[in-house]
């Protein structure tokens, strides 16, 4: 099948900031008073942090050494294709789509949507709408700025990147400076979270994950970023070891501001910090930026991954609408239909819950996304030249696969918890997505091959 390459528009700094523009949204302001809440003690807080940051280094490394292998547009999504043919392809292509791109979006457009609500005035009991309205606007506002075009897209990703980094380092230093509390567990202590202790581990773990979420979404634009073979480990690791830091820090500079007991459960406790060394003023200013950092990273994440959906249609795997490129490329009808899932989803769950359901399914995905590279190992006598090669590939593909079984598996437990609706609702869609791939084998609609494009 003859495939149009893409240009190579992106640089190495580009590739480097649409992985920290990803990750640089809602988690970083929404998630650090669960965590409190959960674990209750400090050291464990940042322990964490630091844990899910080294779990994303190890993806990171894993990633570079997939992406260097096949550096064609869709990252993940080509992996399977190559290590295990058309079926796994269209499943994980069609479900990251809907799941992944979709609920990726819905979750930080549902931050923004809350934070929006609050500082225009609106709240849950008088206007219980508010909040979904404003994240289906912003949804629709990425989208648009999305289908300007990639370098269009780049740029305005690339000046919000800087400007949110830049709003964290200033929030650590007033933070650092301001703050007086003792960083230690208060007396009495916390009850932490009432749960099991590994439904505590999957909900603290996606609470910590969700932060550095996009880390490595650059690879699925390595058919458009130029000597991707240098460019692109350099962007996932440096992305995720800036990050790391950088959250270790603000959460830092948070209990120095803000007591523990009054971080735990707080959803906005960079505001409460703020309100602190400012008062009112301090929250409103915290609040917008905020609002720019989930509008940053919506539209990063829409950048990096709708790749995946324009992938798996150029393969004759989805409708060939959806493979059609803007002459600025942009592969619009695809942005519009992920926008649409994305709204549904916005308008009909709240945040935690779209977070879980996201979780469940990128477990899944990415398990079979890292298994991938075992696969790749085993075929082969010698190691191809010109690949970045993960250090100790197989054992680190091995603990990635087990640390995304328990994810998926705590979640289902956490939500069976609450009556098990979403998984099992998910699971089944799954199902369905599984059966659409062989019933286009039955009416006679031919997948292609597994060809190598590379």
């Amino acid at each position: 099948m003859h495939r149009r390459p893409l240009n190579r528009i992106i640089g190495g700094p580009t590739a480097l900031l649409i992985g920290m523009g990803v990750a640089i949204g809602s988690g970083i302001f929404r998630n650090p008073g669960d965590v409190v809440a959960a674990l209750g003690n400090p050291w464990l807080v940042l322990a964490a942090w630091l844990i899910s940051g080294i779990i994303v280094l190890v993806q990171g490394l894993v990633t570079a050494e997939l992406a260097t292998r096949h550096p064609h547009a869709g990252g993940e999504y080509v992996f399977l294709r190559e290590a295990y043919g058309p079926f796994a392809a269209f499943f994980f292509g069609s479900a990251y789509t809907v799941f992944v791109i979709g609920g990726g979006l819905a979750v930080i457009a549902a931050a923004l949507g809350d934070f929006g609500a609050e500082y225009l005035g609106y709240d849950e009991a008088s206007s219980p709408r508010a909040s979904g309205m404003i994240a289906a606007g912003a949804v629709v506002a990425v989208v648009l700025i999305n289908a300007m075009g990639l370098r269009a897209g780049a740029g305005i990703q690339n000046a919000m990147t800087v400007a949110k980094a830049a709003a964290l380092l200033v929030i650590i230093g007033l933070g650092i400076f301001f703050g007086s509390e003792p960083i230690q567990s208060p007396d009495p202590p916390l009850p932490g979270a009432d749960m099991s202790p590994f439904a505590i581990f999957a909900v603290v773990l996606t609470l910590t994950l969700w932060p550095y979420q996009g880390t490595t979404d650059a690879v699925k634009m390595a058919e458009e970023i130029k000597d991707v073979r240098r460019a692109l480990p350099r962007a996932v690791i440096g992305s995720t070891l800036t990050l790391i830091v950088l959250y270790m820090l603000i959460n830092v500079a948070l209990m120095r501001v803000v007591p523990l007991r009054d971080m735990a459960g707080d959803s906005f406790v960079p505001g409460a910090a703020m309100a602190k060394i400012f008062g009112p003023t301090g929250r409103s200013v915290m609040l917008l930026i905020a609002m720019l950092a989930c509008l940053g990273s919506m539209s990063s994440t829409l950048m990096a991954t709708i790749r995946v959906t324009f992938a798996l249609a150029r393969d004759g795997l989805a409708i060939n609408v959806l493979a059609r490129m803007s002459r600025k490329q942009s592969p619009v009808p695809a942005l519009v239909m992920v926008g649409v899932f994305a709204m549904v989803l916005v308008l009909n769950r709240r945040f935690q819950a779209v977070l879980s359901i996201y979780f469940f399914v990128s477990a899944i995905l990415f398990g079979m996304s890292y298994a991938s590279l075992i696969v790749f190992r085993f075929r082969e006598s010698a190691f191809p030249s010109g690949v970045f090669r993960c250090p100790a590939g197989i054992a680190m593909a091995v603990l990635l696969i087990l640390v995304q079984v328990a994810i998926a598996v705590g979640i289902a437990v956490a939500d069976y918890d609450r009556g098990g609706r979403d998984t099992m609702m998910t699971t089944g869609l799954l199902v369905v997505l599984a059966g659409m791939y062989l019933l286009r084998r039955k009416t006679g609609v031919a997948p292609p091959g597994d060809e190598s494009e590379g």
